[in-house]
């Protein structure tokens, strides 16, 4: 289950466990999407139109993107930012999930409510998710610079 659940039993994920399970999911998650990544925020800062009918547009489609900033930079080019990133994807996991853990905690045992509830988990999550992105925000300023960054520097 997600979020606080009480077991009959007495056992429940410490928050430890909870906090570590967050950040293997976005140390995960970042080591896959970097490239997607690059190429997004590559995308974003080219003042032309991703078009082929413009000719001063560097890059005009993904693969196209992709072939180029290959041949240009080479393949490690795909994860430029990509320490930033990670400390900025297992920060934000470990935050999001303890945060939900403990704002789910907190309404089983100090509110009416069930924290099982759809309505729960709802607000539970957006709240956590405004606490993990506060809270990485720095990191991710210096993520998206190495990133954007193309040769020569």
């Amino acid at each position: 289950m997600v979020g606080y659940d009480p077991k009959p039993d007495g056992r429940n994920n410490t928050k430890f466990q909870v906090a570590v399970a967050g950040s293997v999911s976005g140390l995960v998650t970042r080591a896959l999407i970097s490239p997607f990544d690059v190429i997004k925020i590559r995308f974003q800062l080219q003042h032309e139109r991703l078009s082929r009918s413009d000719p001063s547009a560097k890059y005009h489609g993904i693969l196209q993107a992709s072939r180029q900033i290959l041949q240009e930079e080479g393949p490690t080019a795909f994860w430029k930012g990509h320490v930033p990133a990670q400390i900025l994807s297992i920060g934000y996991g470990a935050v999001q999930f303890l945060s939900f853990e403990m704002l789910t905690e907190l309404v089983h045992r100090g509110s009416v409510y069930d924290a099982r509830e759809f309505s729960v988990h709802f607000v539970c999550g957006g709240l956590a998710a405004c606490m993990a992105t506060l809270t990485v925000h720095p990191v991710d300023v210096l993520r998206t610079r190495f990133a954007a960054q193309g040769e020569p520097k």
